[in-house]
Protein backbone atom coordinates (compact mmCIF):
# COMPACT_ATOMS: atom_id res chain seq x y z
CA UNK A 1 0.00 0.00 0.00
CA UNK A 2 3.10 2.39 -0.24
CA UNK A 3 1.11 4.46 -3.70
CA UNK A 4 -1.49 4.70 -1.66
CA UNK A 5 0.73 6.31 1.12
CA UNK A 6 2.37 8.34 -1.16
CA UNK A 7 -0.76 9.45 -2.97
CA UNK A 8 -2.23 10.84 -0.01
CA UNK A 9 0.50 12.52 1.54
CA UNK A 10 1.41 13.92 -2.01
CA UNK A 11 -1.81 15.22 -2.53
CA UNK A 12 -2.18 16.84 0.79
CA UNK A 13 0.96 18.81 0.75
CA UNK A 14 0.32 19.97 -2.45
CA UNK A 15 -3.73 21.20 -1.32
CA UNK A 16 -2.81 22.78 1.84
CA UNK A 17 0.86 24.65 -0.12
CA UNK A 18 -1.54 25.89 -3.28
CA UNK A 19 -5.09 26.47 -1.26
CA UNK A 20 -4.50 27.69 2.13
CA UNK A 21 -4.99 26.02 5.35
CA UNK A 22 -1.21 26.26 6.23
CA UNK A 23 1.37 29.15 7.78
CA UNK A 24 3.36 28.66 4.30
CA UNK A 25 0.27 29.62 2.67
CA UNK A 26 -0.02 33.14 3.89
CA UNK A 27 0.64 35.91 1.45
CA UNK A 28 0.22 33.41 -2.18
CA UNK A 29 -2.50 34.11 -4.14
CA UNK A 30 -5.50 31.08 -3.69
CA UNK A 31 -7.95 30.37 -6.70
CA UNK A 32 -10.38 32.54 -7.43
CA UNK A 33 -12.03 29.94 -9.82
CA UNK A 34 -13.10 26.67 -10.36
CA UNK A 35 -11.06 24.09 -13.05
CA UNK A 36 -9.48 20.68 -14.11
CA UNK A 37 -5.69 20.19 -15.46
CA UNK A 38 -3.07 17.65 -15.55
CA UNK A 39 -0.92 17.79 -12.59
CA UNK A 40 2.87 16.95 -13.15
CA UNK A 41 5.10 16.02 -10.84
CA UNK A 42 8.30 15.43 -11.38
CA UNK A 43 11.54 14.51 -8.84
CA UNK A 44 13.94 12.20 -8.90
CA UNK A 45 12.40 9.05 -8.26
CA UNK A 46 10.19 9.99 -11.61
CA UNK A 47 7.53 11.56 -12.75
CA UNK A 48 3.51 11.43 -12.14
CA UNK A 49 0.23 12.73 -13.64
CA UNK A 50 -2.68 13.38 -11.75
CA UNK A 51 -5.67 14.36 -13.58
CA UNK A 52 -7.18 17.44 -11.04
CA UNK A 53 -10.57 18.75 -10.85
CA UNK A 54 -10.39 22.00 -8.00
CA UNK A 55 -13.92 24.04 -6.77
CA UNK A 56 -13.05 25.83 -3.44
CA UNK A 57 -11.49 24.21 -0.52
CA UNK A 58 -12.83 21.18 -2.52
CA UNK A 59 -9.98 18.79 -4.91
CA UNK A 60 -9.82 15.64 -6.32
CA UNK A 61 -6.80 14.14 -8.02
CA UNK A 62 -6.88 10.62 -10.12
CA UNK A 63 -4.23 8.65 -11.00
CA UNK A 64 -3.30 5.52 -12.92
CA UNK A 65 -0.41 3.43 -11.91
CA UNK A 66 0.28 -0.49 -12.88
CA UNK A 67 -3.05 -0.70 -14.07
CA UNK A 68 -5.23 0.62 -10.86
CA UNK A 69 -7.10 3.95 -10.51
CA UNK A 70 -7.11 5.64 -7.56
CA UNK A 71 -8.62 8.69 -6.70
CA UNK A 72 -7.95 11.16 -3.63
CA UNK A 73 -10.69 13.74 -2.70
CA UNK A 74 -9.77 16.39 -0.47
CA UNK A 75 -12.62 18.27 1.07
CA UNK A 76 -11.23 21.38 3.16
CA UNK A 77 -14.42 22.50 4.20
CA UNK A 78 -14.65 18.94 6.17
CA UNK A 79 -10.93 18.49 6.80
CA UNK A 80 -11.65 15.47 5.55
CA UNK A 81 -9.44 13.28 2.63
CA UNK A 82 -11.04 10.39 1.24
CA UNK A 83 -9.07 7.74 -0.61
CA UNK A 84 -11.63 5.87 -3.52
CA UNK A 85 -10.50 2.34 -4.96
CA UNK A 86 -12.77 1.98 -7.79
CA UNK A 87 -11.85 -1.62 -8.61
CA UNK A 88 -12.58 -2.61 -4.98
CA UNK A 89 -15.24 0.00 -4.91
CA UNK A 90 -14.09 1.05 -1.30
CA UNK A 91 -12.79 3.95 0.20
CA UNK A 92 -10.54 4.85 3.36
CA UNK A 93 -11.45 8.37 5.30
CA UNK A 94 -9.04 10.55 6.76
CA UNK A 95 -8.95 13.43 9.31
CA UNK A 96 -6.68 16.18 7.78
CA UNK A 97 -5.08 17.01 10.88
CA UNK A 98 -4.15 13.18 11.86
CA UNK A 99 -2.75 12.69 8.00
CA UNK A 100 -0.18 16.26 8.74
CA UNK A 101 0.75 14.51 11.56
CA UNK A 102 1.55 10.93 10.06
CA UNK A 103 3.01 12.18 7.31
CA UNK A 104 5.24 14.32 9.14
CA UNK A 105 3.55 17.83 8.57
CA UNK A 106 3.38 19.80 5.68
CA UNK A 107 6.64 21.19 3.47
CA UNK A 108 7.40 23.73 5.73
CA UNK A 109 5.67 26.00 8.43
CA UNK A 110 6.72 29.45 7.40
CA UNK A 111 8.56 30.78 4.95
CA UNK A 112 9.85 34.32 3.26
CA UNK A 113 7.54 34.65 0.04
CA UNK A 114 8.95 38.03 -2.66
CA UNK A 115 7.44 38.77 -5.64
CA UNK A 116 10.05 38.02 -8.30
CA UNK A 117 8.05 39.69 -11.60
CA UNK A 118 5.87 38.58 -14.05
CA UNK A 119 6.53 35.20 -16.65
CA UNK A 120 4.52 33.33 -19.24
CA UNK A 121 4.27 29.49 -18.02
CA UNK A 122 1.72 27.19 -20.37
CA UNK A 123 0.15 29.81 -21.96
CA UNK A 124 -0.79 31.92 -19.08
CA UNK A 125 0.42 35.34 -17.74
CA UNK A 126 1.74 34.64 -14.10
CA UNK A 127 3.11 36.38 -10.97
CA UNK A 128 6.47 34.34 -10.04
CA UNK A 129 7.52 34.34 -6.31
CA UNK A 130 10.30 32.99 -4.36
CA UNK A 131 9.58 30.78 -1.25
CA UNK A 132 12.51 30.73 1.38
CA UNK A 133 11.43 28.76 4.21
CA UNK A 134 12.21 30.01 8.11
CA UNK A 135 14.33 27.00 8.68
CA UNK A 136 16.22 27.30 5.92
CA UNK A 137 15.64 23.61 4.34
CA UNK A 138 13.26 24.47 1.39
CA UNK A 139 13.51 27.25 -0.99
CA UNK A 140 12.36 27.77 -4.76
CA UNK A 141 9.59 29.28 -6.87
CA UNK A 142 6.05 29.50 -7.80
CA UNK A 143 3.94 30.90 -10.34
CA UNK A 144 0.23 32.03 -10.16
CA UNK A 145 -2.69 32.98 -12.76
CA UNK A 146 -4.23 36.31 -12.29
CA UNK A 147 -6.64 33.68 -10.86
CA UNK A 148 -4.14 32.24 -7.98
CA UNK A 149 -4.32 29.17 -10.18
CA UNK A 150 -0.76 27.91 -9.07
CA UNK A 151 0.34 26.33 -12.66
CA UNK A 152 3.67 25.58 -11.91
CA UNK A 153 6.05 24.81 -8.88
CA UNK A 154 10.43 24.22 -8.44
CA UNK A 155 11.04 23.33 -4.97
CA UNK A 156 14.35 22.44 -3.92
CA UNK A 157 14.96 20.64 -0.13
CA UNK A 158 17.90 19.70 1.76
CA UNK A 159 17.66 17.07 4.97
CA UNK A 160 21.33 16.94 6.34
CA UNK A 161 23.58 16.50 3.10
CA UNK A 162 21.00 15.45 1.14
CA UNK A 163 19.04 17.73 -1.30
CA UNK A 164 15.87 16.71 -3.13
CA UNK A 165 14.48 18.76 -6.26
CA UNK A 166 10.57 18.54 -7.27
CA UNK A 167 9.40 20.33 -9.75
CA UNK A 168 5.26 20.62 -10.27
CA UNK A 169 3.16 21.86 -13.80
CA UNK A 170 -0.33 22.14 -14.25
CA UNK A 171 -1.24 21.37 -18.03
CA UNK A 172 -3.90 21.57 -20.34
CA UNK A 173 -5.66 23.89 -17.63
CA UNK A 174 -9.42 23.99 -17.95
CA UNK A 175 -10.90 26.85 -16.43
CA UNK A 176 -14.82 25.67 -15.30
CA UNK A 177 -17.57 24.75 -12.91
CA UNK A 178 -16.95 21.23 -11.68
CA UNK A 179 -19.60 18.48 -11.16
CA UNK A 180 -20.17 19.25 -7.15
CA UNK A 181 -20.44 14.83 -7.79
CA UNK A 182 -16.51 14.51 -8.12
CA UNK A 183 -15.90 15.93 -4.68
CA UNK A 184 -18.52 13.20 -3.19
CA UNK A 185 -17.32 9.26 -2.30
CA UNK A 186 -20.17 7.64 -4.83
CA UNK A 187 -23.16 5.40 -3.27
CA UNK A 188 -22.33 1.54 -3.09
CA UNK A 189 -18.64 2.16 -1.74
CA UNK A 190 -17.74 0.39 1.25
CA UNK A 191 -15.75 2.02 3.76
CA UNK A 192 -12.12 0.76 4.94
CA UNK A 193 -10.43 0.88 8.05
CA UNK A 194 -7.64 3.67 8.68
CA UNK A 195 -4.59 3.08 8.82
CA UNK A 196 -1.11 4.82 9.16
CA UNK A 197 0.65 6.92 6.50
CA UNK A 198 4.52 6.98 7.70
CA UNK A 199 5.60 7.42 4.09
CA UNK A 200 7.11 10.58 2.85
CA UNK A 201 6.60 13.12 0.48
CA UNK A 202 7.96 12.06 -3.04
CA UNK A 203 11.52 13.30 -3.79
CA UNK A 204 12.09 14.48 -0.23
CA UNK A 205 13.92 11.62 1.49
Amino acid sequence: MSFVHSLTVLALALFTLFHGGSALAEGLPVPKVEYSADRVIESERGAMTHKVHHAGLKERSEMQMGGMASVMILRGDKKLAYMLMPAQKMYMEMDFTKAREQAGGTPAEAAEITKEGTETVEGFSTTKYKLVTADKKAAGFMWFTDDGIAVKMDLLSRESAKKARMTMTLKNVQVGDQDDALFEVPAGYTKMPGMGMNMPMPGTR
